[in-house]
């Protein structure tokens, strides 16, 4: 009786794993600064079927737990991006282009394709720097600004306009 019941649980879980939808996308940041002391982290799953969970936490914001679901657009979009060569190319860790002052953003960003995965570490990132010189690969870049796009959409907060929208200009600059 006991392992009929165990056959059961082990089939039920199996079953349930199976049609669970998988990640395509995990994106981890803790940022800190640019003031003192203010620390946060951000962490963004996105699905195969489009759906987004994002959850953010720190010091200088509520944490909160947002999810929506991409447009079959967006989907399509993102996963052309994370199936490129540009971004297959990506090295596995990129070290910091800049000298931590006031300001320090670890991003760790994990590409699920079938069963092979592509870990992207990136210190101190700054994706600003593109505005000025070629620092980052341009796929990362793409993905980055795609990214907070969907964090954008998932929390209801409005596009950043003028000089604080930097995602446009590194497209152009930030080639490599």
């Amino acid at each position: 009786m006991r392992s009929h019941l165990l056959l059961v649980v082990f089939f039920s879980v199996l079953m349930f794993a199976k049609d669970a939808p998988k990640e395509i996308l995990v994106s981890h940041n803790d940022i800190k600064g640019p003031i003192i002391g203010n620390n946060h982290t951000e962490d963004l799953k996105i699905f195969v079927d489009g759906r987004v969970n994002y959850k953010e936490a720190g010091n200088d914001r509520k944490d909160a737990t947002f999810a929506t679901k991409l447009t079959a657009q967006k989907l399509q979009q993102l996963t052309l991006l994370l199936n490129s060569k540009e971004l297959r190319a990506v090295p596995a860790e990129i070290g910091s282009q800049i000298r931590v002052l006031d300001f320090d953003w670890e991003a760790q960003l994990n590409i699920q394709r079938g069963s092979s995965r592509q870990t992207i570490a990136i210190k101190n990132f700054y994706p600003l720097l593109n505005t000025q010189r070629p620092t980052y690969p341009k796929a990362l870049i793409e993905l980055e600004c795609l990214l907070q796009d969907i964090q954008r959409h998932a929390t209801k907060r409005p596009a950043p306009r003028g000089d604080t929208d930097w995602c446009p200009r590194p497209l152009a600059l930030g080639e490599r």
